[in-house]
């Protein structure tokens, strides 16, 4: 039996600490569509980075939140073994509209921001 890749997004491809969202915030530049935005930075040697936010403002209570993170969280991890292995950091910020939007919206809307991003080839 052969083992089956894992299809995970590794523990070292996530912004953790506030420095790195400060900088990113602060240096990266946006890319907005639909249903999410991401912010993006070139970092040529640095191993690529993701993160996935969704604020109370803008997408609501706690339920809310956490599945409009998981939901741009499945579609980039379904993604991940395109994304460069390194080079890029990336933060992904949800709207309101990730809770409702068709599914094929979503990956559209990610995968168009992961060729803006210089993350993936188109």
């Amino acid at each position: 039996m052969t083992a089956k890749p894992a299809e995970r997004i590794p523990a070292e491809s996530r912004l953790r600490s506030k420095a790195e969202f400060a900088q990113l915030k602060s240096r990266g530049r946006p890319a907005r569509a639909r249903h999410c935005l991401v912010v993006f930075e070139s970092c040529p040697g640095d191993p690529s980075k993701v993160a996935f936010v969704a604020s109370r403002k803008g997408v609501g209570g706690a339920v809310e939140r956490n599945r409009a993170r998981r939901r741009m969280r499945e579609v980039v991890r379904r993604r991940w073994f395109r994304v460069a292995p390194s080079g890029v950091r990336m933060m992904f910020v949800a709207f309101r509209t990730m809770l409702t939007a068709p599914h094929a919206e979503v990956v559209a809307d990610i995968d168009r921001l992961l060729i803006e991003a210089g993350a993936v080839a188109s």
